[in-house]
């Protein structure tokens, strides 16, 4: 049995190193002059950096796109020679050499241009002190370049000409693709885009267009949709959503546009069946193909709203914007319909989140009563086959947790790693089976530590959001499913005898319009000034209490189907969950595998690489 299993590694490894590098994604790292592309299997990832240069290259994974603490490689072909080390950075110096070499130079060259690596590692290295496991998180890839070689490779390298960070999905069953699907002979698009909007000088800006669809003689799919950002806007637009309006609007509307929150917007704009999500960061999207959005048809919307959230935090008044989406739609109909659905938080200041916190955790639930009744004609449930992920500036980690009967079924969608500034939507590795009567729960973890003051839930860029937006087939009349606890619930978190508070009535999700009428210590408070006041959000029993009661109390739900029809849920207290989801144990460290011990197993490596040593030296 030990000679197959030494085998089978020497057959693998061979073919990694002298076989054909295939790559399947890549990415652009310095337009021109860096070059990213890899490839993944379900233990190990193979990169090829090519950089234009005849110095050194380095390429590494950040926790949050700075040096310190970062795993990075440097290589370099002198003479002929070729030079390669993992290393870890401590801080804005020279990486040192890891002490566990974990990365594996598989080839180097250098034409008199262009420098070029490949290279290979496991995903988990067990390196805990000096690697950053890869996973589908995230990853905050870092790169440098310097246009000439190292004096030596044990001395002080010669501080990079050019480097940079991007975020990527390195573990992707759809971002940075380099074989995209193939577009129909018969496809056409059409475009919606802001039109030439003046940006106003605010810091945050939700703005709204509305378009007519074109009108067309037969059913379509739309199987692709991008969004075309205007160059040099790519920071400013910060994210598009498209809400499809099936109620009928006025031809006279198409190319009406305004600030989304002005009393002058006409009513028929008030759409909130969302057909299309993007956030900054993020690229095209493909359906798959048994899957497409239906337009053209008699009970498709024939009018959509385009709503763009513009982040202009140095309030400048000279930007004119033209920025939007396209989408390709074919007359080669797929097998099924396709749907967003809209899950999380409810955008109210029902999120509430306390200053100074590095871990605090919000959730909106998308609750069992509703996917019961949106699902009655569909028992045999819903297809999930991809989610993106929205939170704002605070947000850390988002989690999309399942839950049925009170058991708790593997995530939907999640990413530890949360970037404001990149936002891509995930194609799922395995659709997910959603019933009637299942829970959703979009959670996400925050860090407030650099803020003094509460933070609510809100459109703002400063303010929170805590959203999933997940794309299923067939589709069903249910487009979101929201909740938001409700403020008043929360008020023993503040005072000791809450029976005795009285508030004003009047929108009871807002913090600032709620009063406290008595007794006479609070009168004259609103409920976000209490909470500021009253509360010692330094205790962190008293946060803990706090993030459990959020979790716990009861919800005011948002359950809606296409032209803003409500379910019949309202007020909702949050299920029990009896049967968590079991932590896996992914510690390959320490875990035998197939009845090897760990030790069997460390031999077999020892003899595998000195075997590899002999034979390809």
């Amino acid at each position: 049995m030990f000679r197959v299993i030494l085998i089978v590694l020497l057959v693998t490894f061979s073919t990694a190193i002298n076989g054909k590098f295939v790559p399947t994604h890549s990415a652009v790292l310095d337009e021109d002059n860096y070059y990213l592309y890899w490839l993944y299997t379900k233990e190990t990832i193979t990169f090829e950096v090519q950089a234009k240069t005849t110095g050194y290259v380095g390429f590494g994974i950040s926790p949050n796109g700075g040096m310190a603490n970062s795993d990075i490689v440097i290589g370099w072909v002198k003479d002929g020679q070729k030079y390669f080390k993992d290393r870890f950075a401590t801080g804005k110096s020279t990486p040192v050499v890891d002490t566990s070499q974990d990365w594996t130079l598989v080839t180097a060259s250098d034409n008199g241009t262009w420098t070029s690596l490949r290279f290979t590692r496991k995903l988990k290295t067990c390196d805990t002190k000096q690697d950053i496991d890869i996973t589908e998180s995230t990853a905050r890839v870092i790169w440098s370049y310097h246009t000439a070689d190292p004096a030596s490779e044990t001395g002080t390298l010669p501080q990079h000409t050019k480097r940079g960070t991007k975020s990527l999905q390195l573990l992707s069953y759809g971002a940075g693709l380099l074989k995209t699907p193939t577009i129909p002979d018969d496809a056409i698009y059409f475009d919606i885009l802001q039109p030439n909007v003046s940006v106003p000088s605010d810091d945050t800006t939700y703005y709204c267009a509305g378009f007519k669809i074109p009108e067309y003689s037969q059913k379509h799919h739309v199987i692709k949709m991008e969004p075309v950002i205007q160059k040099g806007h790519e920071t400013l637009v910060h994210h598009i959503l498209v809400y499809a309006c099936y109620k009928p609007v006025n031809d006279s509307l198409h190319g009406f546009h305004g600030v989304c929150q002005n009393k002058n917007m006409p009513k028929e704009f008030n759409c909130i069946s969302t057909m299309f999500a993007w956030a900054i960061g993020g690229g095209a999207f493909y359906f798959p193909e048994h899957t497409g959005y239906p337009l053209g048809a008699e009970d498709s919307p024939k009018f959509l709203i385009i709503e763009t959230h513009f982040d202009n935090p140095n309030k400048r008044s000279d930007y004119v914007d033209a920025s939007g989406f396209r989408l390709t739609l074919t007359t080669k109909l797929r097998q099924y319909d396709a749907a967003i659905l809209a899950n999380g938080h409810a955008v109210t200041h029902g999120e509430i989140i306390p200053p100074g916190v590095a871990n605090f955790k919000t959730v909106g639930i998308c609750p069992s009563q509703c996917t019961s009744q949106a699902m009655a004609s569909q028992p045999q449930g819903v297809k999930v086959f991809a989610a993106l992920l929205h939170s704002h500036l605070l947000g850390r980690k988002i989690h999309v947790r399942h839950i049925r009967n009170g058991t708790e079924l593997p995530l939907i969608s999640f990413d530890n790693e949360y970037d404001f500034n990149y936002q891509e939507g995930r194609m799922l590795e395995k659709e997910v089976t959603l019933l009637p009567g299942d829970e959703i729960r979009t959670e996400c973890v925050t860090d407030s530590t650099a803020r003094t003051s509460l933070t609510l839930g809100g459109r703002s860029t400063r303010e929170e959001m805590c959203l999933s937006f997940l794309m299923f087939y067939p589709a069903i009349d249910l487009t979101r499913c929201l909740s938001s606890p409700i403020p008043k619930y929360l008020i023993n978190i503040a005072v000791s005898d809450a029976s005795n508070i009285n508030i004003t009535t009047g929108n009871i999700m807002n913090l600032h319009k709620l009063h406290v009428l008595g007794p006479p210590q609070y009168a004259g408070q609103s409920l976000y000034q209490l909470y500021n006041s009253s509360v010692n959000w330094k205790d962190d029993v008293t946060v803990r209490k706090f993030e459990k009661l959020l979790a716990t109390s009861y919800h005011q739900a948002d359950c809606k189907m296409p032209g803003r029809i409500h379910y019949p849920v309202e007020i909702f207290m949050p299920s029990n969950i009896t049967k968590p989801l079991p932590m896996e144990n992914n510690d390959l460290c320490t875990a035998t595998t197939s009845g090897v011990s760990a030790f069997m197993a460390q031999s077999i490596a020892y003899i595998f690489m000195t075997v590899f040593l002999v034979l390809f030296r």
